[in-house]
């Protein structure tokens, strides 16, 4: 497993990792999928935008290690994840049809009738 020194960008609450810097190109952390703790280290399995990495964090010396980078299959699996769900063809897709503005109708007043009147009995 290759290990590469990263710069990480905490949340607010300083625990979680917000993004983080790899291949010269800054990562927007979009879920944390799972956190587990080896030793004085704890490790997030995070989800991005190119796909899920791994970043371990040697608490003892504050150092922050890449511990999986996506291979092909977890970027395809991000790019699929990104498309619409349910994609129609061009010929299948509503239109938007912009409605009429309703004519303005002036209030009429309430016609009084019995509470009875507003219902029938059916047998």
């Amino acid at each position: 497993m290759r290990e590469d020194r990263l710069q990480v960008v905490l949340a607010a609450n300083g625990f979680y990792p917000r993004s983080f810097q790899w291949q010269g190109q800054g990562l927007r952390v979009l879920a944390v999928d799972a956190i587990s703790t080896h030793g004085a280290e704890r490790r997030f399995r995070v989800r991005t935008p190119i796909g899920s990495f791994e970043l371990g964090l040697f608490t003892d010396a504050g150092r922050w290690h890449l511990r999986r980078a996506p291979n092909w299959l977890d970027r395809a699996w991000a790019r699929v994840q990104r498309m619409p769900r349910y994609p129609l063809p061009p010929w299948r897709r509503r239109a938007f049809r912009v409605a009429a503005p309703r004519p303005v109708v002036m209030a009429q007043p309430a016609r009084r009738e019995g509470y009875a009147g507003r219902f029938a009995l059916v047998r």
